[in-house]
């Protein structure tokens, strides 16, 4: 008969683990008496092996009933953390991706990309509780699971006070409230058990930790909040008269209208509205004047006065979009276009003005889906989310989309915001307006929350004017 080495088991550690000896070598460490005897089976021994026989089996600490491990208070522990942080990196993951691969800057490219890294790390971690909850074969799972941890409370923690700012419900607060509480927990369990203890180089790896989170954060707030507001932004419009032509056949005068637009800035713009109108204006001469005429109505408009002048109205001559929604310029891109007006030869008026503007938000504050933004919707339509009958409404086309923050951290902290713009013509003039809001085609909007928005994606409206004197229509100056 084979003789075989004694079997030495030794005292139960702190976490109930008894370490086994074959002779003077370790051969693993067992949880109960089934752990044991899996141990000795895959080293030789017989599966019936007689454990009490002093003659192969040495007990120290202890005999073969003294097993203080709590199984169900250890695995609920494995269960819990690996949950929450396999949970932190779907998080961690669904935040960054949108980031990583569709930011406007690079600084929002690499948050996107730190927080897929940090979601792969969740996934490393929520492996290594296994291990350092169990047997512990790796000396370095606790550290892996340190750092996992502490993503967790640095992430959560960040989104609870984005949350903090607006208050709105969103489907992802449903997450990372949870979360946030759940990450406290592990935290307080982590710091509890020391669980640095044992792994090698800990000042190395916490530095690596902040050095990542302070890379991350500084990204976030570059790419978030500093550069939107320190990076200019400009858009020239320029409107300009070309030469008069007569038609040949009918008493009307063809006047040429160029509009142009530059982005002068260092930031890319979406078009939310434009629209140009030429304008024919009626005065009335007053030879003898006692001062300046028209004071409040132009006060209220904020025009100019004069004093021999009294102006009888305006009439629109012609009026249209001009690149329209869904339109986009890069920093030094153009556009020009040329629209025909054309005026009756014995028309009665004075002047001629032309007027283009366009409302833009920088795109770096946020991103819309100009797809669908470009696609108009009649109001007339039965079938259009924006339906309203024409007695009641009038005739409108309207353009809309969602908008998506600068950075998919705050997206997730908030309702979803739409862009809506509206083009109206009537018999008499044109109208249009563009906002930002939570206005999806349902409910209302309140002046506070349009002013707020307003800011938060940095609208503006630009416009240009020129004007010419009709006499230089109808009889053109020689050159």
């Amino acid at each position: 008969m084979e003789r075989r080495a004694r079997v030495t088991v030794l005292p139960p550690d702190s976490r109930g683990l008894r370490e086994v000896r074959v002779g003077a070598e370790t051969v693993g460490r067992a949880w109960s008496l089934r752990d044991l005897r899996g141990i000795l089976r895959n080293h030789g021994y017989p599966r019936d092996m007689d454990l009490e026989d002093r003659s192969q089996v040495s007990w120290s600490g202890g005999g073969s009933d003294v097993w203080p491990d709590h199984p169900r208070r250890r695995r609920a522990t494995i269960g819990l953390m690996a949950f929450g942080l396999v949970a932190c990196m779907a998080l961690l993951i669904v935040i960054g991706v949108p980031d990583a691969f569709d930011a406007m800057t690079f600084a929002g490219r690499m948050t996107g990309f730190l927080f897929i890294l940090g979601g792969v790390t969740e996934a490393a971690a929520a492996i290594a509780t296994f291990d350092y909850w169990g047997k512990r074969s790796l000396n370095i799972s606790g550290a892996v699971v340190l750092v996992g941890v502490l993503i967790a409370v640095t992430v959560t923690t960040l989104l609870v006070i984005l949350w903090f700012q607006e208050t709105e419900a969103t489907i992802y607060t449903l997450a990372f409230f949870p979360h946030f509480f759940w990450s406290l927990w592990a935290l307080w369990v982590v710091v509890r058990e020391k669980i640095w203890r044992g792994t090698p180089h800990p000042t190395k790896i916490a530095t690596g930790v902040v050095v990542t989170a302070v890379l991350a954060g500084g990204n976030f707030a570059y790419s978030a909040l500093y550069q939107p507001t320190a990076v200019p932004a400009n858009l020239v419009l320029q409107v300009r008269y070309g030469t008069p032509r007569a038609d040949l056949e009918r008493p009307v005068i063809h006047i040429p209208v160029t509009l142009y637009l530059k982005n002068t800035g260092a930031v890319g713009l979406y078009v939310l509205a434009d629209g140009w109108t030429v304008y024919g204006r009626t005065e009335k001469y007053v030879e003898k004047s006692t001062g300046l005429r028209d004071r409040q109505p132009a006060l209220e408009a904020g025009e100019d006065i004069a004093r021999h002048i009294e102006s009888l109205g305006w009439t629109t001559l012609g009026t249209g979009p001009f690149s329209g929604p869904g339109t986009w310029f890069e920093p030094g891109e153009e556009y020009s276009e040329q629209k025909m007006v054309e005026v009756p030869k014995n028309a009665k008026y004075d002047v001629l003005e032309a007027e283009l503007e366009a409302m833009v938000m920088r795109k770096d504050h946020g991103m819309i889906d100009m797809d669908a933004f470009g696609t108009a919707q009649e109001s007339w339509d039965k079938k259009s989310t924006f339906y309203c009958p024409p007695k009641d409404c009038g005739e409108w086309l309207v353009y809309h989309a969602e908008v998506r923050f600068n950075s998919n951290v705050i997206t997730v902290t908030r309702k979803p915001r739409y862009v809506t713009s509206w083009w109206h013509v009537n018999a008499e003039d044109s109208d249009w307006d563009a906002s930002i809001s939570t206005f999806s085609g349902k409910g209302e909007v309140t002046d506070g929350e349009t002013k707020q928005e307003y800011r938060r994606f940095d609208l503006f409206t630009v416009d240009a004017q020129a004007s010419i004197p009709f006499a230089d229509v109808v009889h053109p100056r020689a050159p």
